[in-house]
């Protein structure tokens, strides 16, 4: 193995800057041990005797600003001097949760005595075990790991005041080979969460200063077990503040893979990183497990895209992958940590080629996809808050398929809110805003506004299992929709609606003119073909499926039909009442109304009476002024408006 060091001499900022948590007692000792060089002396054959824990740990208090106590120190005089050292303890900051930011059990390092001299250090042979680490900032965000005048700079609120640049690295030693046994490393954000490294075993060696750097981690994450290697750039490249030090690393656990090729602005913290990040796990269970969630199924998942980590930033751009068949881009993702008191803030923009929400909503193998349902869950203090913009080429949930789904959705304290989502079903095109906030006993109040345009009666009638219709042409609805329910599909079913249907193109089958006016001609010559609709307009209300039409006006040029119609979604059946308007028939008309009833695919047709109370009951214009502003405002841009209580 090579001695060779870097001849460039230590500079007083350099060895002023923040060590390095793990390197803070090596640091201390060959400080020591360098002055005891320097004076000479019989003391230099006995230093092996001498115990310089208490004299260590003075001057490392004195150059931290931090209480450190060293249980002993002993170096052995040589070529290559060594060092040992149990029992040290560095304080942690004044609010952090544990009295210790760090303690080392034991800690035994060999030093060449030259570089002490000439500097950087280099050492080798470094066992180290017993390591507990805690990283963490108070709840006024101050972090632990900085020292002095850094510290101060930490402490200032971000908003006002830049992240602090990456330490200076130019005195930092060169290890050539080190082995670490037992340590447990804890990271603890401003507002409490926790992140939990155990390590079993970590290996570092390099051949030498300007030699690649090999790291072996063998440990757990959050109790999950966790395997890393790496190959970084030589001491060399990492003593260049100023110059991004490169770093290939690939993670595993279980059947998930983790890699990362890039660089680090600052590596002793692991920050101002930046490259390409590789994701795969054909059951996204230790993923889960890490994250401290229930696995329910199996999630296949790959994923590939540029990784940047700055202060509070993390962010994948440029991402391309897969979910369970699902093929995605990622065009964001970030995550900012919040700052003192707030939570974090997560922004995303996804988009799928395909997306089968069937596959992530059934926890089993085998469920029949109408059964498949989303909770309505609200949260009174979220954290993360989320914005989340989300495409979707072809959709699946349930039994229905949406395409050219566009969803924009937010998560704030107490409400979800849909900013907008716009999707085509059968021909139609939909777009809707709403929210979903909290309510009482678990369960949550959904509000929507939507509008839908271009609806192919024929297409809605077959979806809807009915039987054939003699009008045909595309609808628009203008509707309102409230419902307080636990799930999504239990709010579809039982929300109060309140909507207005309009047709301004389509056409009419004049039979059904010339079977709702009893018109004495048909005896002799019965009409054919379809006559123009020129409007049509319906208000329909309806609470759990069950309601009514009325008033409905369709207008042609052979005459105007008014009908109401009352129905059940649940039971799949209606009863419509039609009849033709005496003022808009010819003179042989007799306007006798006609009922329709039955289930939606064999219906019964007959005579009705048309009483005065039932003309009256058809007219019911008041029933347009309860209307929501939004519907009311469409139903009054239709023509058939006008003829409404005619």
């Amino acid at each position: 193995m090579s001695d060779q060091i870097n001849d460039k001499p230590a500079t007083s900022e350099g060895h002023k800057a923040r060590r390095g948590a793990g390197f803070w007692a090596l640091w201390g000792g060959v400080g020591a041990v360098a002055l005891i060089a320097a004076s000479g002396g019989a003391g230099w054959i006995f230093l092996n005797k001498v115990d310089l824990g208490g004299f260590v740990a003075r001057r490392a208090t004195a150059a931290l600003g931090r209480t450190v106590q060293v249980g002993s120190l002993h170096v052995t005089p040589g070529r290559w001097l060594k060092v040992e050292i149990a029992n040290a303890r560095l304080a942690n900051i004044p609010g952090g949760t544990g009295p210790d930011m760090v303690r080392v059990g034991r800690l035994a390092a060999e030093v060449k005595a030259s570089s002490l001299l000439h500097g950087p250090m280099l050492v080798r042979h470094v066992a180290i075990s017993d390591v507990y680490v805690m990283v963490e900032r108070t709840p006024q965000r101050l972090p632990n790991w900085r020292f002095g005048k850094q510290a101060e700079a930490g402490a200032k609120p971000a908003a006002s005041h830049p992240p602090a640049g990456p330490d200076d690295r130019s005195s930092y030693p060169t290890a050539l080979d080190v082995a670490v046994e037992k340590g447990e490393v804890i990271y603890r954000t401003a507002h409490g969460s926790e992140f939990r490294t155990t390590l079993k075993t970590v290996t570092l060696q390099t051949d030498g200063v300007d030699k690649p750097v090999h790291l072996a981690v063998d440990g757990a994450y959050n109790d999950t077990p966790v395997t890393m290697t790496a190959t970084m750039q030589p001491f060399s490249i990492l003593r260049q503040t100023k110059t991004p030090y490169g770093i290939d690393m690939e993670a595993k656990s279980g059947d998930m893979t983790i890699t990362f090729k890039g660089t680090a602005t600052d590596p002793i913290n692991a920050d101002g990183i930046k490259g390409a990040v590789t994701f795969n796990s054909p059951t996204s269970r230790p993923m889960m497990q890490i994250a401290g969630l229930p696995a329910q199924q199996d999630i296949a998942m790959q994923m590939s895209g540029q990784f940047e980590h700055e202060g509070d930033l993390w962010s994948v751009t440029q991402g391309k992958g897969m979910v369970k068949d699902n093929p995605m881009t990622i065009t964001l993702m970030r995550l900012v940590e919040g700052d003192h008191g707030k939570p974090d803030h997560v922004t995303a923009d996804i988009a799928f080629s395909q997306l089968n929400l069937n596959e992530f909503l059934s926890h089993q193998k085998k469920v029949n996809p109408s059964e498949t349902d989303i909770p309505l869950t609200v949260d009174a203090a979220p954290d993360p808050l989320i914005d989340a913009h989300l495409s979707v080429k072809q959709l699946s949930y349930n039994v229905l398929r949406f395409s050219n789904m566009t969803l924009a959705a937010s998560v704030k304290p107490g409400t979800v809110a849909v900013d907008m989502l716009a999707l085509d079903y059968l021909g139609a095109s939909l777009k809707a805003s709403g929210k979903i906030e909290g309510a009482d006993k678990g369960a949550a109040h959904v509000g929507a506004a939507v509008n839908v345009s271009g609806a192919d009666i024929e297409k809605l009638r077959q979806a809807l299992g009915f039987g054939p219709v003699p009008i045909a042409g595309r609808v628009d609805m203008q509707m309102r929709a409230d419902a307080t329910q636990k799930t999504l599909n239990a709010a579809v079913h039982a929300a109060d609606v309140a909507a207005a249907v309009s047709m301004t193109n389509g056409s009419l089958d004049r039979k059904v003119i010339g079977l709702v006016s009893a018109d004495l001609r048909m005896l002799f010559n019965k009409p054919k073909g379809m006559t123009p609709v020129s409007c049509m307009l319906g208000v329909v209300s309806s609470r759990g499926g069950v309601g009514q039409a009325l008033p409905l006006r369709i207008r042609t040029g052979d005459g105007t039909v008014a009908a109401n119609a009352r129905f059940d979604l649940n039971r799949k059946w209606f009863d419509l009442t039609f009849g033709s308007q005496a003022s808009t028939t010819g003179r042989f008309a007799l306007d006798i109304p006609v009922r329709v009833s039955g289930s939606f695919s064999s219906p019964k047709v007959r005579p009705a009476s048309w009483s005065a109370e039932g003309r009256a009951m058809m007219a019911q214009t008041d029933r347009l002024n309860v209307l929501p502003a939004g519907v009311k405002e469409f139903a009054l841009k239709n023509a058939c408006y006008r003829a409404v209580g005619k």
